[in-house]
């Protein structure tokens, strides 16, 4: 957003709070080293050979700054690396490579273009805890092409507000320690890895501030390298050319803070509930093995949605019934008996184009086939994640919990039953540790299970509401479009109407029902949520201190007041309004 003549200071820009706290301090600007199209990679080296070399290197790069990391204390760090390290020798993505390389482009345009098309794949996805997998993907791509052609990354001299575009994972952590004072990027996501890295070393971050780094380009280049700018990881504000009376604002604000967060550490270890001792279970959203510990050290009374669709994205076949073992129980042991881990069955397919498939183009992937609808094709695929469950489960002493994605009929929930039990039977026959049962849910994200929700509550465990794709199905309006964004919101009543008609429905069923989306983290809508009965909420970990504090404030009875009058009205901002007044009453 350039500044026009006379603009009163300061310049602000906009973005999503990722990681609290407030810096003030110089603009520094990350601008990735790009290797030059074309350079050999070593003079007289095979190609592949150059590209195996570069691979290894890249891989025992990425290993030992993991053992830095975990030399330190910070083993949820230390994952990220690990997970990059065996990207770096992925066949899928060195094969594309090579196969690019064979096709005329030089090897620093193939790996390039390789690593770019994998992320791309991923990126499709809708889903920001899968997009830190796309920007590591890139991260790895863009560290062989380094190692390929001997060019590094430039870091800050002094102390600084670190901006970009986006920010590679492996910047955050190579980046030497006190010079990072805060980052902000006009891309990223909540859960990009280099905010993850941010939370643990107790700085702020902002991501998504659109014209973010051409308004520092321009504060650079008409003021100096002397420009200081000022960052808030909890409202999303970046103030460029910080004056007095913004600085004294920003103080008072980092003193609120500190006696919020010293009120959010005192109860993070005690459970959710309303101030007259309702119950509400805060679990977390995760999308990988690796968020786990974060997401117990945030205060997760479990898991309520862990993602899998990791395990099948950027490979050239599916991952086999051991991997999956392997992934299930590691985030199963991490939170034990007494916290459930609730595991999504794959939702892949129609918008998730996974190549192994072999599924046809769809003009409207959206209504396509997808998740639960693969098994009416195929058995095989959702069958073998249920095994790899069932194992995963008894090897780590606990029930597992899981659900399926896309349920639309009650057809649906027999099939996924019939899975379910077809994929215990081989586990036992098979002579493999198997659970002794298994905790079975769907998710209601289908205008036509919240209509039928009554009968489909009869025949399972648990329901979880998908407020993004029961909003973006509700008003058919594509939550990707950026001219329907002002349909994608979750607080208009047609959606609550649909909340209270499942949350009716699991009542009279006698069985929990939970939100899962974007909703769940937001405090404002889910004061709205539990008042309509919602027992559970499951949100990204950086949102459960906060979830715990405002419902602690709150009774039961202004909640379900609140939540009556909502809806009565008309539209998503009035609701908004409401239960804003509400909390800061």
């Amino acid at each position: 957003m350039p500044r026009s003549e006379g603009t009163a200071l300061p310049i602000v820009v906009h973005g999503i709070g990722a990681a609290t706290g407030i810096a003030v301090g110089p603009i520094w600007i990350y601008s990735p080293t790009v290797p030059v199209a074309g350079e050999p990679a070593s003079a007289g080296e095979d190609p592949a050979q150059a590209l195996e070399r570069a691979a290894t290197e890249a891989e025992r790069q990425l290993e030992a700054l993991a053992d830095q990391l975990r030399a330190i204390g910070r083993e949820e760090e230390a994952g990220i690396f690990d997970a990059q390290a065996m990207m770096a020798t992925d066949s899928s993505l060195l094969d594309d490579a090579a196969a690019r390389g064979r096709s005329g482009l030089s090897l620093v345009d193939a790996v390039r273009e390789a690593a770019a098309a994998a992320a791309d794949q991923i990126s499709a996805i809708e889903d920001e805890l899968l997009a830190a997998r796309a920007a590591d993907v890139r991260d790895v791509g863009a560290r062989i092409c380094r190692i390929l052609t001997g060019t590094v990354i430039e870091m800050p001299a002094v102390p600084s507000i670190i901006i970009g575009d986006d920010l590679p994972p492996s910047f955050g952590a190579e980046i030497p320690p006190g010079l990072a004072l805060g980052f902000g990027m006009a891309g990223g996501s909540r859960t990009a890895h280099v905010v993850i890295l941010s939370r643990s070393l107790g700085l702020p971050a902002v991501v998504g501030a659109a014209g973010l780094y051409e308004t520092a380009r321009e504060v650079l280049d008409r003021a100096g390298q002397d420009s200081v700018c000022a960052l808030d990881g909890e409202t999303g504000e970046i103030f460029m050319e910080v004056d007095q009376a913004l600085e004294a604002t920003l103080r008072e604000r980092t003193r609120a803070l500190a006696a919020r967060r010293a009120r959010a550490a005192e109860l993070r270890s005690q459970p959710g509930a309303t101030s007259d001792g309702r119950r509400v279970l805060l679990v977390a959203n995760i999308g990988t093995a690796d968020d786990a510990q974060r997401a117990l050290d945030g205060g997760a009374e479990g898991v309520g949605l862990f993602r899998t669709e990791f395990l099948f994205l950027s490979r050239a076949s599916a991952p086999t019934e051991t991997e999956q073992v392997a992934a299930y129980r590691r985030v199963m042991t991490t939170f034990g008996p007494d916290r459930p881990v609730v595991i999504r069955l794959a939702d892949i397919g129609g918008d998730k184009p996974i190549p192994y498939l072999k599924l046809p183009a769809e003009d409207n992937p959206f209504l396509g086939v997808r998740a639960i609808r693969l098994a009416y094709g195929s058995r095989d695929l959702l069958e073998t994640q249920l095994r790899a469950i069932w194992r995963a489960g008894a090897l780590a002493g606990v029930v597992p919990h899981v659900m399926a994605p896309m349920i639309a009929t009650l057809e649906d929930v027999d099939l996924l039953i019939s899975l379910r039990d077809a994929a215990r039977d081989a586990v036992i026959a098979s002579g493999q540790p198997c659970a002794t049962a298994m905790v079975t849910g769907i998710m209601i994200e289908v205008p036509s299970a919240a209509l039928l929700a009554p009968e489909l509550a009869r025949r399972v465990d648990f329901m979880s509401i998908g407020t993004n794709d029961l909003t973006q199905y509700i008003f058919a309006a594509d939550r990707g479009s950026a001219a329907l964004a002002q349909m994608q919101d979750a607080l208009h009543p047609a959606v609550l109407r649909a909340v209270a008609l499942i949350a009716a429905a699991a009542r009279g069923a006698g069985i929990p029902v939970a939100v899962c989306g974007e909703a769940a983290g937001d405090p404002v809508a889910a004061c709205v949520l539990v008042g309509l009965g919602i027992g559970e909420l499951s949100a990204d970990a950086a949102s459960l201190d906060e979830l715990r504090t405002t419902l602690a404030r709150l009774a039961s009875s202004e909640l379900e007041e609140l939540a009556n009058r909502a809806l009565r009205l008309s539209d998503a901002p009035s609701v908004r309004a409401l239960a804003t007044e509400l909390l800061m009453s």
